[in-house]
């Protein structure tokens, strides 16, 4: 799409999409106009012209719905921002069945307003910015708004504009709480018509509004939509003013009034200076029903007055009247939009507010004057909307959200002699059902899994919840001991063994399930889902099918994150040093080299072990830092050497997420020009692992450091996985053999066969030889009889300080000449 020309070029396919369009080549007004208005505001938003906006990486979305001859399509577009001084967007179109449609913001408004369109709740949602992309049938009621002016309103008004509420600082200020914090909030308004009907004759008409705002966030907290639900105060503020005038005035609005109207009379009159309990029980013994509207005699399912004329309170069908009493004593008598639930003959739950009242005379409760709305009809969609919000939609099964209410509620309850445990699943090889079968059947398999997790569930108390994509969790409450819970553990992994009818394929599926147990693993249900989490991912690595939990399992224990906090702390504040260990060349017997080994002397905690260290490094993003830390450090040395006139090398190790790091070359070509060494004499390290990783990705990093002249070798050969087909492509000059096969090599024939096999190997490539791990002098021979090319280890010379390397390559013997820088 080329915005500034307005024009938009489609392949072919979109015509067999859409065969009411027969040019591929459209301009953006002809697409426009077989859009809905709030559909044309979604694409315009989406693939907007601001020039300021130049992010090309970010991935733009909408789903659309557009008029045809053969009815109307829905079709998602896809696209992002070209670079480039034209403003141009390039991107996809398919259907919005097809199974990258997946659910977005735009879906999220489709499934509210949905819900929404017969709610007698007068409803509205907009976007982030106030802009008015839905209202219901009830909005447009109470508005009374036209046909064209709802087509005008959508995609285009906005709520953060609107003169009425613009005028008010403190309607401003709730407003800017929902759309600049995300919070929700409600208040109240006179809002005149006239803004809307301007030339009509109801204009001077004004609304009495109760307006609730909620905000509907994504999962990473940002704002996508506003929920805005209206309430007409009107007949209510009409009731209360009509409660205060005198009786004939009382009678004449409870006949007319649309809402539910009564009078209770204390017969005998109740002493309000009694304790409250003496209070509700002599309420609930003498209040009698002695005025009624039609609409309460229809509430209560009666014809007439008369039947209900007298009736005590204990018979008005509140399920709760005792403590709908004690909340109207401690509220001064009085009771506003309070919540009470009633229950008819067979048993069926009807939910109704009461505001009410109580006359007080010389210190006695006379009468209690009152109005009821019935809110059954919101209650069921508000609890509709609740259990959508906690139950998955795909499974029926609880989501994510009501596993950590059961678990908190437990944990908040719970006594201390209590044992729970909490369960997570983890289907073994799903991705291949998806991958083989498609997206419905791995639907309808997961569909499957609800109810034989539930049947295991049939005799033990809990919760089965479904987490997403294909990790479900159960969670025991109550159990016995931790070997319950690895007994019905081993239950659930048989059942879930059991062949599934997929209709097209029938198979059989297995999972991995991770256990964690409280109060002995963890002490709230933060911990415990963590714990789980961590046992589910051993059971898993480790093929075991289940697993409780162990700290040992744990990368993140709090000792870990202690030790990366301290890491990042080393690093700035210099506790790091550098150890060097000499190479050796065999057939000239000269040291030609040392590799740097990196030490951690903590000031508290002293020599802290690299591999203490190292593996949080690579696991976290602190093994850039230090890596250019031993890099910089190396480099320098290895000039000093230069300038003393040694001609030596420096050998450094690169971990698995260097090679993936496209910088890395870029950082050791500044540091060789920062200290002016020439790049032979620079050595990086790679181990087999680290390569295979990616290979792709490893060999185009490998070859920009080629290019720079870097001496490159492979550490470790033989433990690791590598292919010689990629050995083969690699731009490295040597290949190091693990001491692991070099230190028995003289007690262990297979040993001894590995490294000769591994040197002919190395030299019919090409490559120098290097052996580690090299501890007396028979070894070294044996190794010069094998042709092996150079060496490493204990015997040549230990790991030592910068000061120790000095005085070695002066007392050693291994240096035979000093040559100049």
């Amino acid at each position: 799409m080329d915005v500034t020309a307005e024009e938009i070029h489609f392949s072919s396919d979109f015509c067999r999409l859409f065969p009411d369009w027969v040019d591929s080549t459209v301009s953006l007004a002809q697409l426009l106009q077989h859009l809905p208005a709030a559909d044309r505001y979604f694409f315009l938003t989406a693939f907007n012209s601001d020039s300021q906006d130049q992010d090309c990486m970010q991935l733009r979305s909408c789903e659309l719905r557009l008029h045809s001859a053969q009815g109307d399509k829905r079709l998602r577009f896809v696209g992002r921002l070209q670079p480039g001084n034209i403003r141009r967007y390039q991107g996809v179109v398919f259907s919005a069945t097809h199974w990258l449609a997946e659910p977005g913001v735009d879906y999220s408004t489709q499934l509210l307003s949905a819900l929404m369109a017969d709610s007698p709740i007068p409803s509205l949602i907009t976007d982030a910015h106030g802009v008015i992309v839905y209202l219901n049938s009830a909005c447009e009621q109470i508005l009374m708004l036209s046909p064209r002016q709802i087509k005008a309103a959508l995609g285009r008004y906005s709520l953060l504009r609107d003169k009425q509420l613009q005028q008010t600082p403190e309607f401003q200020q709730q407003l800017a709480e929902v759309y600049g914090q995300g919070n929700a909030t409600a208040f109240e308004l006179h809002y005149p018509l006239s803004g809307i009907h301007r030339y009509r004759l109801d204009n001077e008409h004004t609304l009495y509004l109760d307006a609730s705002f909620l905000p509907i966030k994504n999962k990473q907290g940002k704002l996508e939509r506003v929920l805005v639900q209206l309430q007409d105060l009107s007949r209510e503020l009409y009731a209360r003013a009509a409660l205060q005038e005198s009786e004939t005035s009382y009678k004449a609005f409870i006949t007319n009034s649309s809402e539910a109207i009564w009078c209770y009379d204390m017969q005998p009159r109740v002493d309000t200076g009694l304790p409250i309990a003496e209070q509700v029980e002599q309420i609930a013994a003498s209040a009698h029903l002695v005025e009624a509207n039609r609409v309460l005699l229809n509430m209560l399912g009666v014809e007439t007055l008369d039947d209900v004329l007298g009736q005590p309170l204990s018979e008005s069908g509140s399920t709760n009247y005792l403590f709908d009493l004690d909340t109207f004593i401690a509220n001064g008598y009085q009771m506003v939009d309070h919540d009470i639930t009633r229950q008819d003959e067979r048993g069926k739950k009807f939910y109704f507010q009461i505001s009410c009242t109580g006359i007080i005379e010389d210190g006695y409760l006379r009468r209690i004057w009152g109005t009821t709305k019935d809110v059954t009809t919101r209650k069921r969609y508000e609890d509709k909307l609740r259990h959508q919000s906690l139950h998955d939609s795909l499974t029926g099964l609880p989501n994510r959200e009501k596993l950590y209410q059961d678990m908190a509620s437990c944990f908040e309850q719970r006594t201390a002699e209590q044992i729970s445990a909490l369960m997570l699943i983890d289907l073994d090889r799903f991705k291949e059902i998806n991958d083989t079968l498609g997206h419905n059947v791995g639907d309808r398999l997961l569909q499957m899994i609800g109810p034989r997790l539930a049947a295991e569930m049939a005799e033990v108390p809990g919760t089965v919840a479904r987490l997403g994509g294909d990790e479900f969790a159960v969670f025991l409450p109550r159990i016995r001991s931790t070997h319950q819970a690895v007994v019905f553990g081993h239950r659930i992994l048989d059942a879930l063994a059991q062949e599934y009818d997929l209709e097209v394929f029938c198979t059989q599926m297995s999972a991995s399930i991770g256990i964690a147990i409280a109060p002995y693993q963890a002490q709230d249900h933060h911990a415990l889902m963590r714990y789980a989490d961590i046992a589910m991912y051993y059971a898993k690595s480790q093929m075991l099918g289940l697993s409780i939990y162990s700290p040992d399992y744990d990368p993140h224990s709090p000792k870990r994150l202690a030790m990366m906090s301290e890491l990042g702390r080393a690093i700035r504040e210099n506790q790091l040093c550098l150890y060097y260990q000499p190479k050796v060349v065999l057939d000239e017997c000269r040291c030609y080299g040392f590799e740097a080994l990196i030490r951690w002397i903590h000031p508290e905690l002293g020599f802290v072990p690299p591999d203490d260290f190292i593996p949080i490094a690579e696991f976290t993003s602190l093994i850039h830092p230090l890596t250019a830390w031993v890099l910089e450090n190396s480099i320098e040395q290895c000039r000093h050497w230069q300038l003393q006139g040694l001609n030596l090398s420096v050998a450094v190790n690169l971990s698995a997420r260097n090679l993936m790091d496209e910088n890395i070359p870029k950082l050791v070509e500044r540091l060789l020009n920062k200290y002016q060494l020439p790049a032979a004499r620079l050595e990086l390290e790679i181990t087999e692992s680290s390569i295979m990783s990616d290979p792709n990705r490893a060999l185009r990093i490998l070859q920009h450091l080629h290019e720079l002249g870097v001496h490159l070798s492979i550490d470790d050969f033989g433990t690791g996985y590598s292919s010689l087909a990629y050995l083969k492509r690699l731009p490295v000059q040597t290949l190091k053999i693990d001491n692991s096969f070099v230190r028995n090599m003289l007690g262990d024939l297979q040993d001894e066969l590995i490294v000769n096999s591994t040197i002919h190997l190395a030299h019919n490539l090409g490559l120098t030889v290097v052996a580690e791990g090299v501890e007396n002098e028979e070894l070294m021979k044996r190794l010069h009889d094998m042709g092996c090319d150079e060496v490493q280890g204990y015997f040549i010379g230990r790991p030592m300080t910068v000061n120790n390397a000095d005085q070695w390559l002066v007392e050693s013997g291994w240096i035979k000449q000093l040559e100049g820088p």
